[in-house]
């Protein structure tokens, strides 16, 4: 069995996917039709705010430079149900996210689709561009 590596669960990336946090980049509308549930504090769940039909599983950890992140049970979730998985890499800022100043926000992102088609590189992306990408999502 693993055992907690740090104590706490990182909260950065909940906080930055909040509609009054995402809004900055794609505007408040649509930042209302970005829904997600965290299902362990890594691994999310895209959902159509409509009618909460599940859309993707998203596995998140904090970018600190690392060449993989294992995600082997997140891909064969994803095989099994048949949506989309993706595991993306975050870097906090120095400066707080402006809708939940107890956190640090983010400034960029490493992104990789690991099920259907698993790319094999990541893909960098400014928090504009993910919030843009989890819209095409839907």
């Amino acid at each position: 069995m693993q055992t907690e590596r740090y104590g706490t669960r990182d909260q950065a990336y909940s906080a930055w996917h909040r509609c009054q946090s995402t809004r900055r980049y794609v505007g408040i509308e649509q930042a209302a039709r970005l829904s997600m549930i965290d299902l362990d504090g890594a691994l999310f769940v895209e959902y159509d705010n409509g009618d909460r039909e599940p859309l993707a599983l998203i596995e998140t950890a904090r970018d600190v430079g690392q060449p993989v992140k294992p995600c082997t049970v997140t891909a064969r979730l994803a095989q099994r149900s048949g949506l989309p998985a993706y595991v993306v890499l975050y870097r906090t800022s120095d400066l707080p996210n402006p809708a939940d100043e107890r956190q640090p926000d983010i400034q960029s992102f490493r992104v990789r689709r690991i099920w259907p088609h698993p790319e094999p590189a990541w893909r960098v992306l400014s928090p504009r561009s993910w919030a843009e990408a989890l819209l095409q999502i839907r």
